[in-house]
C-alpha cells in the first residue's frame, strides 16, 4: 500500500438489530456473532494490518467504547482511537478524521471501512483496496466499492451506473439509492445498472474537503475555525464540534450531491449482516435450515430457526419454525423471524420499564 495512505475503521454503532448478543454496552462491531472466534472489529483491523502500519490505522467509535476496542485491539495506538463524544452518523466520523489526517499530511489518501461487515476472501479484498487507492491517487474524485447483486434484497443501498461493464472495474456514478421496497429492488436486479452500496469509501483528502467546503460547508467552517486537532485541546474541541453538528450520513451529504463519484466493483464476497435473517444465509445449516454453534443444542422438528446461545447452555427445542433464539447477559429473546424489525425497540423498552 502507498505509504502516503491511511486507514480509518468506523466503529460508532450502537447495535440494536442483534439484540441481545449485540447491546449498547457491546454493538455488534465488538461481538462474534458467527462464530468465528474473533469480533468483526478484531477481523477488519487484521485485514488492513497487512496493507498498513500500525500508525497509519485509525479507529473512530463512541467515548464508552474506548476500553473495549482497546480490549480487542491492544496494538492499536491510543493516539489513533478518535472518540466521538455523540454519534452524529458518518458525514460527522468521516469528518472528523479527515481533517486530523490533513493535520498529519495533508497530500494523503484516505480508506474508511465499516469495522462490522463480513468479508469473504481477504485477498481479493485487500487488492481491491489497493486498486481503490491507485485510481484516486492518479485520478481524483471520491470513490465507493459496490458488490454485484446476487438477489432481490431491500436492505442494502444501490448505486446505479450507466450499466455494468465486466471489462471496466471502475464506471462513473449516475445515482444512489438507499433500502428500495422489493418491488423497486427486483428491478434494479434485473435492469444490470445497480451495484449493492458496501460503505467503504476512498479519497484524497485533498478533494473530500473540496467536497465538504462544497457540499457541506457548515461542517467545514467547524472543523476548521481555530482548529485544536492534533493538539492537547483536541478532545474539548471535539466536543464543541460535535455538540454542532447535524445528524447526517456521508451519502445524503456529499456522495448524492458529488458530480465526481465512481464506484469500483468489487470482487469479494460480502455482507453487512445488518438482520439476523442475513446472519442465517451467512452460516452453515441443518438438514432443516437451522442455524445453531453449540453442541448442546438438540432440534426436534423445528426447522428454519436461528438459535444463538451461551455454549455452556443445554438447549431443547420441539416444533418450532421460523423463529429466532438469542441469550445474552440477563436476556432471553424470542422472535419470530418475519418480526424482525421489532428487535431494535427491545432493548429500549427495558429500559424504561427499570
Amino acid at each position: 500500500m502507498n505509504l502516503n495512505s491511511y486507514c480509518v475503521i468506523m466503529a460508532g454503532g450502537v447495535g440494536n438489530y442483534f439484540w441481545p448478543i449485540s447491546n449498547q454496552r457491546k454493538p455488534k462491531q465488538f461481538s462474534d456473532i458467527l462464530g468465528t472466534g474473533k469480533s468483526f472489529i478484531r477481523q477488519t483491523y487484521e485485514r488492513a494490518a497487512q496493507f498498513f502500519p500500525k500508525n497509519r490505522i485509525f479507529i473512530i467509535t463512541g467515548k464508552e467504547y474506548a476500553e473495549i476496542t482497546q480490549e480487542q485491539i491492544p496494538e492499536i495506538l491510543i493516539e489513533n482511537i478518535l472518540l466521538e463524544p455523540y454519534s452524529k452518523n458518518t458525514a460527522t466520523c468521516i469528518a472528523y478524521a479527515t481533517y486530523k489526517i490533513h493535520g498529519i499530511d495533508p497530500t494523503a489518501s484516505m480508506i474508511a471501512i465499516p469495522s462490522d461487515h463480513f468479508i469473504c476472501n481477504d485477498a481479493a479484498y485487500l487488492q481491491d483496496l489497493h486498486e481503490g487507492v491507485e485510481f484516486v491517487e492518479n485520478n481524483g474524485g471520491l470513490l465507493t466499492i459496490g458488490i454485484i447483486p446476487t438477489r432481490v434484497e431491500t436492505e442494502y443501498g444501490y448505486i446505479q451506473v450507466n450499466e455494468r461493464d465486466e471489462t471496466k472495474k471502475t464506471l462513473k456514478v449516475k445515482t444512489f439509492t438507499e433500502k428500495p421496497d422489493e418491488n423497486l429492488a427486483k428491478v434494479f436486479y434485473d435492469s444490470n445498472e445497480f451495484l449493492w452500496n458496501a460503505g467503504i469509501f476512498i479519497w484524497r483528502i485533498e478533494d473530500i474537503i473540496h467536497e465538504f467546503q462544497t457540499h457541506m460547508p457548515d461542517l467545514h467552517a467547524l472543523f476548521t475555525t481555530n482548529s485544536q486537532l492534533n493538539t492537547l485541546k483536541e478532545e474539548d474541541f471535539i466536543k464543541n464540534v460535535y455538540g454542532e453538528c447535524y445528524n447526517i450520513s456521508i451519502d445524503v451529504g456529499i456522495m448524492e450531491k458529488s458530480s465526481n463519484v465512481y464506484v469500483l466493483q468489487g470482487s469479494f464476497g460480502w455482507s453487512n449482516v445488518g438482520t439476523w435473517n442475513a446472519f442465517h444465509s451467512l452460516c452453515e445449516k441443518d438438514e432443516q435450515n437451522n442455524v445453531y454453534h453449540s453442541d448442546k443444542v438438540i432440534l426436534n422438528n423445528t426447522h428454519n430457526c436461528i438459535i444463538n446461545v451461551p455454549s455452556r447452555k443445554n438447549v431443547i427445542i420441539q416444533g418450532l419454525d421460523d423463529i429466532i433464539i438469542a441469550e445474552s447477559d440477563h436476556y432471553l429473546m424470542i422472535c419470530h423471524r418475519k418480526d424482525e424489525d421489532e428487535i431494535k425497540r427491545f432493548e429500549k423498552t427495558f429500559r424504561l420499564k427499570k
